[in-house]
């Protein structure tokens, strides 16, 4: 019985960490911690633990648990998966296994393999990634995981697990008024009474106004750069499949995060492009606030921001002052 105490621990544990990260963005946001919202949270160990001895009908005479018994089932996926690498409906539900179980990292990864093998991933692919990169690395709300979640939004605005993930996404960028519609739009699908409390009580302590004006809606781009784009040479576009897309990306030297972002078709190569203050991730942010900025265009054969082996890319370093029109050659390939 010890071993489910251990479990149920880790799950209990994994579930309060994810209640308690929006809240943190909250307090981030108004100054002070969401009171209500907190101890909301935190009976979710007691509650959990009450229903369990309310409900349960576990007989400790059993020589093997359930928790046990699914972790052996996922295993067994997992090794079917490494004899039948192109399965990718095999991956998704080893994805989905994984996240159950709290195994995030893994999750991601399967999820990853699924991406890599689906040409033209659907919007239910492209949430269940942008879920696993969230829960495997909180980062990501700003980065990867928090651009696939707005793809299913732009689909799918009703899509009730994008519309939660939407909302911690506005909050990390800076937007409250875009994280209140979203969760407001959530409740209104009647979710479960516990989640439906907590949402309120986080809805209650998000500041009236944006802190800024959503990039996407300045008047006036601000700096720009041209850039120049074209195909090398050395490398080919024959690989390139229906699902790859150009990324443009400015990055600001030392930083995994990038300052501003383009998406465009293959198709659209050769070309100019324009990189603006319009394309900045982040509200309030401006090119020229860095002196330096690391250009990157990459092709990626996988159509996701992530670099993955093969993309084809070029980067190059430009600094304030210099000319805004440059030229990038794509002629390198990631390993």
């Amino acid at each position: 019985m010890s071993g489910f105490w251990v479990g149920a621990s880790l799950l209990l544990a994994a579930a309060l960490g994810f209640l308690l990260f929006p809240l943190w963005r909250l307090r981030r946001l108004s100054g002070r911690w969401p009171a209500a919202a907190v101890l909301t949270s935190l009976s979710t160990v007691p509650v959990a633990i009450g229903m369990y001895f309310a409900v349960t009908t576990w007989d400790p005479t059993e020589s093997t648990s359930a928790g046990t018994a699914e972790r052996t089932v996922v295993m067994q996926l997992a090794a079917k998966m490494i004899e039948n690498p192109n399965d990718v409906a095999g991956w998704r539900l080893l994805g989905r296994s994984y996240i159950v179980l709290g195994e995030y990292r893994l999750g991601r990864q399967a999820y990853i393999e699924a991406w890599n093998r689906t040409p033209m991933p659907d919007n239910e692919l492209k949430l269940a990634l942008g879920e696993a990169l969230i829960l495997a690395d909180r980062t990501t709300v700003s980065g990867d995981g928090g651009r696939l979640v707005e793809e299913v939004l732009r689909a799918e605005p009703d899509n009730q697990r994008a519309l939660w993930y939407g909302g911690l996404v506005a909050l990390e960028l800076g937007q409250p008024d875009l994280a209140r519609t979203r969760w407001t739009r959530f409740l209104e699908f009647n979710p479960p009474e516990d989640i439906a409390r907590t949402v309120r009580q986080m809805l209650a302590q998000i500041p009236s106004g944006s802190l800024n004006e959503p990039a996407s809606t300045a008047a006036e781009p601000g700096f720009a750069l041209d850039l120049d784009i074209r195909v090398g040479e050395s490398v080919s576009l024959e690989s390139a499949g229906p699902a790859a897309a150009l990324f443009i990306f400015a990055r600001a030297p030392g930083e995994r995060a990038p300052v501003a972002v383009i998406r465009e078709p293959v198709s659209a190569l050769p070309g100019t492009f324009t990189l603006s203050d319009r394309n900045v991730m982040i509200a309030g942010r401006t090119l020229t606030a860095f002196p330096e900025l690391l250009l990157v265009a990459r092709v990626s054969l996988s159509g996701q921001p992530a670099e993955q082996p093969g993309d084809l890319y070029v980067e190059a370093s430009y600094r304030q002052g210099d000319a805004n029109r440059v030229t990038l050659v794509i002629n390198k390939v990631v390993p």
